[in-house]
């Protein structure tokens, strides 16, 4: 249901930069200037089956100035914090869009696909976003948006 209602295409490039890697990068393009940056890196074992090593999912606001609404990663572990694993989510304030710190540890078992990525993304929309005073601008993801192949 999100994929009809929310997301308008993707430029995604997917990409073997060796045999036992395969990457998958770029935008997913969504209603209300919305979008996910999706970097993704899983190695490749010898029966062909995946396993993801390092991802990213950064939600925004595309416009003048990209505001960000969270972000999904295992770039670094935050010891300091507690974290048990390399596995967190940052978190950005509407009223602000500054980070709020410090990111939620949400552990190597609970990290999301990107699915659910755009399920939470299209809950902040119907929840936050769309009472936010918004400014409507033209930006780079129009132009973006007509150039997505769509599932129609």
């Amino acid at each position: 249901m999100f994929r009809e209602n929310l997301v308008l295409g993707d430029s995604l490039q997917y990409e073997f930069p060796s045999p036992d890697v395969f990457e998958i990068r770029g935008r997913v393009a969504c209603q209300h200037d919305l979008f996910v940056d999706v970097d993704k890196t899983l190695e490749v074992n010898e029966r062909n089956q995946v396993r993801t090593i390092k991802y990213s999912y950064h939600v925004g606001v595309e416009g003048r100035r990209t505001r960000s609404v969270f972000r999904y990663d295992n770039a670094h572990r935050y010891t300091r914090e507690g974290h048990a694993d390399e596995h967190h989510k940052h978190r950005f304030d509407p009223a602000t869009w500054q980070e709020i710190e410090p990111p939620i540890w949400i552990g190597r078992d609970s990290w999301p696909h990107l699915s659910e990525v755009l399920e939470e993304l299209q809950h902040w929309w119907a929840t936050i976003g769309c009472r936010l005073d918004l400014p409507r601008e033209l930006s780079d993801m129009t132009e973006l948006q007509e150039d997505m192949p769509r599932d129609d």
